[in-house]
């Protein structure tokens, strides 16, 4: 790529040699008001030089011209000359002088003719320069009409064009980069302002189906509560008209109860609505127990907790409860494995696993009461001799 022409620096370097130009026409140009006839300028200035042409020379290093005429070959050729011209007839002598004069004079005239032509020179004459260089003539005597033009003041005006230009541009680019600047910050703003109004619109949903999500709970909260009051309600009746029985001490999911038997052995009492997997009776000495019956055997072993759950299949879970008959009856024990499939009791599970719905401690005393309740009532009518009553509804 070619280097970019600085014509501003070659104007300003132009500048001062065309200002002496200009002087020079405008100094012409008024002697050109007289019409002066430039040949007749030319034929001043030769007369004028002859002065300086015919200069006598006397001596010719250190010797004089006079005696040089003495010597044999310079004396002679020197009589010799004088001789041939004395012997010619005054008017041949004349025409000679004259042929000699207007030969010499127009070798000069070329010679005189450039000077004349030349800005630069003394001899410079506006009217030949005209003549022989109108395309010159007519390109720089424009510039004179004004007086006060100069290509100086041209360089300085063309200075400040460019100054103010570049001035200018700066302002632009200031103007362009704040615009620009401004632009992105406000594209910056729109942006936040979007992003905020997503994330806004995206908490907002998050908190609605949270907000559903809990809703759906507390509905499914009160629709257990109503479904465990309802079965209480229910379990309270039957307590009231006497026919209270194993079978409802279902009020969470079915069930193994086991009693605890002399020998270290739990005895099935009860199974409700089970597959009855469960074993009649379960060896506590054993080490190894069956996944299904192992929270039993935690919960008859622990001396910290009354309650105990493991999931010994996904989606299955097993809660057993120990439950002592009463202060009197301390050898007494009851527990009671609740057996509970996720799919289809979810009710079942939180009520007896979690604290969401009723502190898992409540059902626990609910169990407890309803049955030492039963247990209670087997008692009575065993030792009223009505046992076998209650076992035929086991």
């Amino acid at each position: 790529m070619s280097e970019k022409l600085n014509y501003h620096g070659f104007l300003h370097n132009l500048a001062p040699k065309m200002d002496k130009v200009l002087d020079i026409f405008r100094t012409e140009s008024t002697k050109d008001d007289i019409k002066s006839n430039w040949f007749g300028d030319l034929v001043l200035l030769i007369i004028k030089d002859l002065k300086k042409f015919y200069k006598p020379v006397t001596t010719v290093g250190k010797m004089k011209i006079a005696n040089l005429t003495g010597l044999p070959i310079i004396g002679g050729a020197v009589a010799s000359v004088i001789t041939w011209f004395a012997e010619l007839h005054w008017a041949l002598i004349a025409g000679i002088t004259l042929l000699v004069f207007v030969a010499i004079f127009l070798c000069l005239i070329p010679f005189y003719k450039d000077k004349m032509l030349n800005i630069y020179h003394p001899y410079f004459n506006l009217q030949a320069y005209k003549k022989y260089r109108p395309i010159e003539y007519e390109l720089l005597n424009h510039t004179v009409y004004d007086k006060h033009f100069s290509y100086s003041g041209l360089a300085a005006y063309v200075t400040g064009v460019l100054t103010k230009q570049d001035e200018d541009s700066k302002i632009v680019q200031a103007i362009t980069t704040q615009y620009n600047k401004q632009e992105e910050n406000l594209k910056n703003e729109i942006l936040e302002l979007r992003n905020r109004e997503q994330s806004a619109m995206d908490e907002y949903r998050d908190t609605i189906k949270e907000l559903d999500l809990e809703i759906e709970v507390y509905e499914s909260t009160v629709s257990y509560l109503v479904h465990l009051i309802d079965h209480i309600q229910k379990i309270l009746l039957r307590i009231s008209s006497d026919d209270f029985d194993y079978p409802d001490l279902a009020i969470i999911s079915d069930f193994t109860l086991y009693e605890y038997q002399e020998g270290m052995k739990l005895k099935k009492i009860a199974d409700v609505g089970t597959t009855a997997e469960f074993p009649k009776y379960i060896d506590l000495e054993r080490e190894m127990h069956h996944p299904k019956i192992q929270s039993i055997i935690d919960v008859f072993n622990s001396t910290t907790s009354d309650m105990y759950h493991n999931q010994p299949e996904d989606g299955y879970e097993v809660v057993s409860y120990k439950m002592k008959m009463g202060k009197e009856r301390n050898n007494t024990i009851w527990i009671i494995s609740l057996q509970i499939n996720k799919s289809v009791n979810e009710r079942g599970l939180l009520l007896s696993v979690s604290n969401d719905i009723v502190d898992k401690r409540v059902i626990y005393k609910i169990l407890l009461g309803l049955s030492r309740i039963l247990y209670d009532k087997i008692e009575r009518e065993e030792k009223k001799g009505a046992g076998s009553n209650v076992t035929s509804k086991i």
